[in-house]
């Protein structure tokens, strides 16, 4: 294009060439780059870093920092978003996977936890969900209102505030869910195993209890920290054949509740 065309150019040591970097980003002008490698970037998703920007110059000098990989490509744009909007995506640091508890952890009641694993919990989530963050329960009570109970995985249990995890997770803030690829925002032993209210084995949870009316008036409720032991890990296809067809029978929507 003219940029190119008024700015490009072979130097006189034979080696290297001033070549224009254009930005995804819109907001950023054409980034002049001197390098030894203008035929084998060409094509390329690169990574570049603004160094100055010299009053007689029409645009900004800078450097090559390194190739993200071949335009076009899946693995490539992948790399480009996570650049664009600063997700962090490097592997969790030796500090952070010091503060995990052993592999081989075992759950079991505490002092200042409430024992609900008698409750009929279950998950309702997406297939193949993986980080089951919160799951539910609802039974008829003897006085004939309800007890509606939501239970969150307690996270807090194994990441204390100040440490070197806690401060890792507030960096990343989330997990990011991408085409090809998720992000943690803690190491898998807590996001998918420990902190993940899978069915069938007990897990911690922060657990609220409210008691309603048949008119779903609320005449009660409690906050309790948990030990909740799911019955099922459903999906919502499981749930709605279980709405639809509460005897169980038939339907590709199935599932054992044990």
């Amino acid at each position: 294009d003219a940029v190119a065309m008024r700015h490009e150019r072979e130097h006189p040591d034979g080696l290297t060439s001033t070549v224009v970097f254009v930005s995804i980003d819109a907001r950023v002008p054409p980034i002049l780059i001197r390098t030894t490698q203008r035929d084998r970037l060409a094509g390329m998703r690169l990574l570049v870093s603004i160094d100055s920007w010299p009053a007689d110059s029409e645009y900004p000098l800078g450097h090559y920092v390194r190739t993200l990989g071949e335009t076009g490509t899946k693995d490539t744009e992948t790399k480009v978003l996570l650049q664009e909007f600063r997700i962090p995506c490097e592997p969790f640091p030796a500090k952070v996977l010091a503060c995990l508890p052993p592999a081989d952890y075992k759950i079991e009641l505490e002092p200042g936890r409430t024992d609900l694993r008698h409750l009929p919990v279950l998950s309702i989530d997406p297939p193949g969900c993986k980080d089951i963050d919160d799951a539910l329960h609802c039974i008829e009570l003897p006085n004939g209102n309800w007890q509606v109970g939501v239970h969150i995985a307690d996270v807090t249990h194994y990441v204390e505030a100040g440490t070197a995890i806690d401060l890792e997770a507030a960096d990343r803030s989330t997990s990011t869910y991408l085409v090809n690829r998720r992000l943690d925002m803690l190491p898998s032993l807590l996001t998918t195993d420990l902190c993940s209210l899978k069915g069938n084995v007990d897990r911690f949870a922060f657990t609220v209890l409210w008691e309603v009316t048949p008119d779903a008036e609320i005449v009660g409720v409690d906050f309790v920290k948990s030990i909740i032991h799911s019955i099922a890990a459903l999906t919502y296809q499981q749930a709605q054949s279980l709405i639809d067809r509460p005897d169980g029978a038939g339907g590709d929507g199935d599932v054992e509740i044990q």
